[in-house]
Order: structure tokens, then C-alpha cells, then sequence
């Protein structure tokens, strides 16, 4: 629960008139909203462009092209109440602004600001674990890889990325886990969440407390409805898991698609979870090598023995196995633990859903394979990742706390994550060109009715939440907690306009 002591504190802040946090209108709305913070927060919580603190959190991106944009002036509050000071020294000065954790989210201003202000989470750290509840809590600062280290010590871990570089708001757009099949997405174990309003007051969200708020936060997308700033929640068990990786060449991507599909139709153990992604690079394939591409199977068993449930992949002949008793913070670094790292670079997802009764996910395949061989030098690396929806995810996910803002119908089902990454310092017109014929290669294949697209892996052009049962729910609920449209208005993210 809060601390009595930040909702008086946080009340009393919205209550001062807007000028309290006014300067002179003769320079930039950020360069005023930076003077603001500095005189309303301690000096050592802003940091200006020359600092070393700046550059950091400037530079550090999944997609590097969010590092081109240049903040007036960089926050890191250390509490709620420094988000809500700064949130109303930045509505006082009519800045824009943007809320980041660890910057994975690759949509330009989700996370980034040009000319405004950016609120840092990193030094939001503190985590808790209370062994009679099994419940556990986070603040949004760091990444899932350090999260998932913490709660190791007490053999539990929590829902979170399938990457240990991944930040926290993962959780807000729905989170895939290879925990999901037994426990729904990272967004069903929420129990409790700490959240600064847009008008700068403190609440707690829960099923008994702001229940719209919190029903919103579980897979809306975070942004339009505040900052959350501290997480509570179900923690699981965390044991011995049986897990690796199978490499093929692409020759078998008929075989590998299909045991994807049956595995996702007919496998009953929801300890076991998968992704198989497909791969290619910028180099030619050089014949009959096909050095410029390859299949990569991540297996996943929640348990030192996965039986025979891997056996349709592991019967497919493969290049490598690296399969083997792993802790959870081991399988959350597969391949190595510079996944996420290496894997940073101008890079865009784009997203499909489709169902397993028709050959619709094939077409997909069909038209990504296409593109990436008639647009060889467009890209650094190019993907398509399928990740099963199963019907114990959303049995899971709907048992709990009446389900999250998808509301999420019962699986099996895909989603399909297209991944581009582009090479750096393109001039802007040829960029727009490769980024709108990968568009149009997605598009070209239509999503299965009535599913929603999964919020990590859109993009922004795309409007997953448009395609959730409960839109226009959730277009009230924004309403109410941000009546006068200043996140709607002020800052990126998933929207309604």
C-alpha cells in the first residue's frame, strides 16, 4: 500500500495552480520546463546536455534512431513524488516529454523527446519479496534480467521478457513469457500497482482500488493513463528448467513451420513454451550455402526434464543443440548473454496475428521470405518470429482478476513479430522508402478476425488498440484519469486520438 504520507504530499502538489510551476515564456517550452525541475527538484535528480548522465540516457536505445532526438534536459527521480513534481513543473511550462525505462520500445517518441523533457526511471530500483505472500514487488527502473536475479535468490522468479535487457513497461503492453502458458501474460500477475497520475496525485491501483485504472494498465499500453512507478506481484516458482536452442538452415522452414504449428495445436504441457524465429542477414547467400540465413528454435521446459515434448524439433536434423538444465536467469540470455546488446541497431517491429486452422501464417511467411530477397541490401537483419498463443495462456490470463484490456480469446493462435533493421545513416527519403515497403509487405497479409495485435511487437502506425474487444472502455477510462488531455497531448505512446 502507499505510504499515507506521498498521497497527502502528491494531493497537495495537484492542487497548486499551474503558475506555481510557471517561469518566463521567453525561451522554450523545455528549456523552461528544465528550469522549472531544477528549482522544484534536487540539482543532482536534472541533468543538462553536457553531463555524462545525459549522454546515457540520450544514447541508450534499442532503436538507435531514438538517439537522434535531443532532450532540453534529462530528470532521474528516485521516488513517486519526484514524478509528480516533475510531471507538474512540465505541465507548467507546456513541455513535451517522455517517460523511459530502459528504451527498448523502438516507436520514435514512446520514449524519447526532442525539445522537452525526459524522465529517466533508472534510478527507480528497489525491489521486495515477502516470503508468507509470495508477493513481490519492482520498481520500473532497470531491466527484467535484474529483476529476475533478485527474486533467483529466493527460488522464485516473476512474468516478465523472454530477454534480460528488456525494461519494465514490457509489462504494461502484455508481456510474453515462456512462463506464460502457465501463468498468462506478465500483465495477469499484477496485484497492485503504484501509479502517478497525469494530474500529478498518487494512486493505488488494484482489484479493490481505481479498478479501471488498474483493468487498463494490465496490457494497454501504460502511457495514456499515467506512470506506473512501482509494481506488485505474484511471484512464481523458479527450479531447474530444461531449455536451449535448435539451429537449422532455412532449407527446413517448411518442416521446423509445421512442428511450430502442430506444437501450438497439440502440445497439452503448458511447462513448455517455444518461439521460433527466422533469420537473415545482409550478405548475398552465396549459392546453394544459404550462409545469409538460418531458423532458430528457443525450447523452454519448466522443469530438469522435458520428456518427449520437444521431440517433433529435435527429430528435424539441426546444426546445434544446446538444450540443457538451465536456471532462469540462463534462459532469459539465450543465445549468449549479449543478445539484447548485440542486437541493437535501427530496428523496427511490425506485427500480424493470425489463427492455426488456416494457412494464413504460411502466406505471411511466404511474403516476409520474398521481400528479404528482393530488397538484399535494405537490411542488416531481417526476422520473423512466431510465438504461440496456446489455450493455457489464455485460460490463465482470463482467470485472473477478470482478465486484462485484451480480454483475450481462447487460443491456440499466433502472433508474428517482423523485425527490421536497417542500416545506420540513411538519408531520410531512402529510409522512408525501405520502412514503407516493408509496411506494405506486413499489410499485405490480412489478420484473423476478431484477435488483438500484441502491443510489444507493433508499430505505432499499426493502432493494436483499436483491435481490442474493449476500445472503447478503454477510451473512457483515458478520459477520466486524463481528462485534460495532457499525456494525450504532451507525450508519444499508444493513444485514442
Amino acid at each position: 500500500m502507499l505510504a499515507g504520507v506521498f498521497k497527502v504530499a502528491a494531493l497537495a502538489l495537484a492542487a497548486l495552480p499551474v503558475d506555481a510551476f510557471t517561469v518566463s515564456r521567453d525561451t522554450a517550452p523545455g528549456n523552461a520546463a528544465c528550469a522549472n525541475l531544477t528549482a522544484s527538484l534536487e540539482s543532482s535528480t536534472v541533468k543538462q546536455p553536457l553531463s555524462l548522465a545525459y549522454a546515457s540516457s540520450r544514447h541508450d536505445y534499442w532503436n538507435a534512431i531514438q538517439s537522434s532526438y535531443t532532450p532540453s534536459c534529462v530528470v532521474y527521480p528516485e521516488s513517486a513524488k519526484d514524478v509528480s513534481t516533475a510531471l507538474m513543473a512540465i505541465k507548467g511550462a507546456g513541455s513535451r516529454f517522455a517517460i523511459k525505462a530502459a528504451g527498448h520500445n523502438p516507436n520514435t517518441f514512446f520514449s524519447s523527446v526532442d525539445e522537452g523533457v525526459l524522465i529517466d526511471l533508472n534510478e527507480m530500483t528497489e525491489k521486495t519479496y515477502d516470503a508468507f505472500t509470495n508477493l513481490g514487488s519492482y520498481q520500473p527502473g532497470g531491466t527484467f534480467g535484474d529483476i529476475y536475479n533478485y527474486f533467483d535468490q529466493y527460488g522464485r522468479t516473476v512474468v516478465g521478457a523472454r530477454l534480460a535487457g528488456v525494461g519494465t513497461g514490457l509489462a504494461l503492453g502484455g508481456g510474453l513469457s515462456y512462463l506464460s502458458p502457465q501463468y498468462g501474460l506478465a500483465c495477469d500477475s499484477f496485484r497492485e500497482l503504484e501509479v502517478v497520475l497525469p494530474n500529478g496525485e498518487i494512486v493505488t491501483a488494484s482489484p479493490t482500488e481505481n479498478e479501471d485504472l488498474f483493468f487498463v494498465n494490465r496490457g494497454g499500453g501504460g502511457n495514456a493513463y499515467g506512470v506506473v512507478t512501482k509494481y506488485t506481484i505474484q511471484t512464481r516458482p523458479s527450479g531447474t528448467f530444461y531449455a536451449g536452442n535448435l539451429i537449422y538452415v532455412l532449407d527446413l522452414k517448411d518442416k521446423v513451420l509445421e512442428a511450430i504449428r502442430d506444437f501450438t495445436r497439440y502440445n497439452t504441457d503448458p511447462k513448455a513454451s517455444i518461439i521460433g524465429t527466422y533469420e537473415k542477414i545482409l550478405t548475398p547467400s552465396l549459392g546453394d550455402l544459404d550462409l545469409d540465413q538460418a531458423i532458430i528454435m528457443f525450447l523452454v521446459y519448466d522443469g530438469p526434464d522435458a520428456g518427449n515434448v520437444f521431440d517433433n524439433f529435435t527429430s528435424i536434423p539441426h546444426l546445434l543443440n544446446t538444450l540443457g538444465k538451465k536456471s532462469y536467469p540462463e534462459v532469459v540470455n539465450m543465445p549468449t548473454p549479449l543478445s539484447t546488446e548485440i542486437s541493437r541497431g535501427d530496428n523496427i517491429f511490425r506485427v500480424q496475428v493470425h489463427g492455426i486452422d488456416d494457412d494464413s501464417y504460411k502466406t505471411a511467411f511466404d511474403a516476409w521470405d520474398k521481400w528479404c530477397e528482393d530488397n538484399k541490401g535494405d537490411y542488416i537483419l531481417s526476422s520473423l518470429d512466431f510465438q504461440p498463443v496456446p489455450k493455457s495462456l489464455t485460460d490463465a490470463s482470463n482467470s485472473q482478476n477478470g482478465g486484462n484490456a485484451m480480454q483475450m480469446p481462447s487460443g491456440p493462435w499466433f502472433w508474428l513479430n517482423f523485425l527490421l533493421s536497417t542500416p545506420p545513416l540513411l538519408p531520410k527519403a531512402r529510409y522512408d522508402s525501405i520502412q514503407a515497403s516493408f509496411r506494405d509487405m506486413v499489410n499485405s497479409v490480412p489478420n484473423a478476425e476478431g484477435l488483438p495485435l500484441f502491443i510489444n511487437d507493433a508499430a505505432a502506425d499499426q493502432d493494436p488498440l483499436k483491435t481490442f474487444s474493449t476500445y472503447s472502455r478503454l477510451q473512457e477510462i483515458q478520459a477520466k484519469y486524463d481528462p485534460d488531455d495532457f499525456f494525450a497531448d504532451y507525450t508519444g505512446g499508444w493513444s485514442f486520438g
